[in-house]
C-alpha cells in the first residue's frame, strides 16, 4: 500500500497501548529521568560541558562560577522534562523490530501541525497539599532576609509555584549530524555566557531575578543524539509543565514509580480560552493514519483495526500495513 506523503510523525506502539490511545485520546510523555537507555538525553549535556572546559582558560573567574551553575560536571536527566517520541519514517524495519518482538506492532500517524497539550490531573488552582518549604522561594528577599515589598506594601513575588507555565510541546526532529550538533552547542554556550555576564554587571538591586533561558536550553540539548541511531529518524516532543502537582501522573515501572504527562488535543468545549496551553478533558487526537507492522495476516489485521476505529467513531482514520516482507 502507498505510504502517506502528508506531514505525519509516526508513534510506534504495541496493540495494548494502541487500544488505550484510541479509547482515552491520550499519549504518554515519560519523564526524562526514567528513560530505559541510560545515555538517552545526555549527549547534548556532555558536549556542552566539554565545550565549556575548552573555553574555560579564556573566561573570567566570576563568569566561570556563574556558568558552573548551569553546566554542571555531574550530568543527569531532568525529572522536570517529559518526552514523547515518534519517527518521520512510517515503515521502519528498525522500529518494527523494536516494538514487534512478541506481537504485531502499530505506527500511529499524527498530524505534526496539530498541537498536543498536557491534560490536567487536578482542576484546583493552588496545591491541595503543599509540602513544607513549598513557598520559600515565592518572594523576593532583602539583604537582611525580610520579604521585599513595593511602595504600597504588597510583597514582591518572584515566582508563584502554583502559576501555570508550560514550555515546549512542538514536534522537533532529533539532530544526528555532528556539525549541526556543534552549532547548537556553541549557540547555547554563548547565550549562557552573555546571560551570566549581564547578571554580574547589572546595575539593578541585588535581588533574585528569574532567568528562563538556562531551563529552556534543555529543549535543544535534548534533541542531540548519537549518529548511530540515525535509522530511527526520531522526532520528539519535549515538554516542561508547571506546577507538577497539576499535570504529573505516575505508573509502576522497572525503576520505580515513573512520572509521566498525558498529552491530548484541545477543541470544542475544551477550548483553551485562557491561553494556558493545557486541557481539562481529553480532546480527539490528530490521528490521520494507523499502519500495521509486518504480519502474514495483513488483510485480517486491517479488517480488525478498521472495526475498532469504527467502534470509536474514527471513520476518517486511514488504515495501511507495512510494505516490508514478513519474516518469521
Amino acid at each position: 500500500m502507498t505510504k502517506n506523503k502528508t506531514a505525519l510523525v509516526w508513534h510506534y506502539t504495541d496493540g495494548a497501548a494502541l487500544m488505550n490511545i484510541l479509547a482515552k485520546n491520550e499519549l504518554w510523555a515519560g519523564s526524562a529521568a526514567f528513560m530505559n537507555d541510560t545515555n538517552e538525553l545526555l549527549s547534548g549535556s556532555i558536549q556542552l560541558r566539554k565545550h565549556f572546559e575548552d573555553q574555560r582558560a579564556a573566561l573570567p573567574e566570576d563568569v566561570i562560577e556563574g556558568l558552573e551553575e548551569y553546566i554542571p560536571e555531574v550530568r543527569e536527566r531532568s525529572r522536570h522534562s517529559f518526552v514523547l517520541s515518534a519517527s518521520s519514517d512510517g515503515d521502519s524495519l528498525t522500529m518494527w523490530r523494536y516494538y514487534g518482538r512478541d506481537q504485531v506492532s502499530f505506527a500511529v500517524g499524527l498530524d505534526r501541525n496539530k498541537p498536543l497539550v498536557p491534560l490536567a490531573r487536578l482542576k484546583e488552582e493552588i496545591h491541595p497539599n503543599p509540602p513544607a518549604g513549598y513557598f520559600d522561594d515565592m518572594y523576593d528577599k532583602e539583604e537582611d532576609g525580610q520579604i521585599a515589598s513595593y511602595p504600597d506594601g504588597s510583597p514582591v513575588v518572584v515566582f508563584d509555584p502554583d502559576s501555570i507555565m508550560i514550555e515546549g510541546g512542538e514536534w522537533k526532529p532529533v539532530v544526528y549530524d555532528p556539525a549541526q550538533q556543534a552549532e547548537i552547542i556553541v549557540g547555547i554556550f554563548e547565550n549562557l555566557r552573555k546571560g551570566v555576564e549581564k547578571r554580574i554587571t547589572s546595575s539593578e538591586p541585588g535581588r533574585f531575578r528569574l532567568w528562563l533561558f538556562p531551563f529552556l536550553m534543555n529543549e535543544s540539548l535534548d534533541l542531540i543524539k548519537n549518529a548511530g541511531f540515525l535509522d530511527e529518524r526520531e522526532e520528539r516532543i519535549t515538554i516542561w509543565p508547571n506546577p507538577d502537582w497539576k499535570f504529573v501522573f505516575h505508573r509502576p515501572g522497572p525503576f520505580g514509580l515513573v512520572p509521566y504527562v498525558k498529552l491530548t488535543s484541545l477543541g470544542g468545549g475544551n477550548d483553551d480560552v485562557n491561553g494556558n496551553r493545557f486541557a481539562t478533558e481529553p480532546g480527539r487526537l490528530p490521528i490521520r493514519e494507523i499502519r500495521i507492522g509486518p504480519t502474514p495476516y495483513s488483510s485480517e489485521a486491517v479488517a480488525s483495526l478498521r472495526q475498532l476505529l469504527d467502534f470509536h467513531g474514527l471513520h476518517d482514520v486511514a488504515v495501511s500495513y507495512s510494505e516490508i516482507p514478513f519474516r518469521q
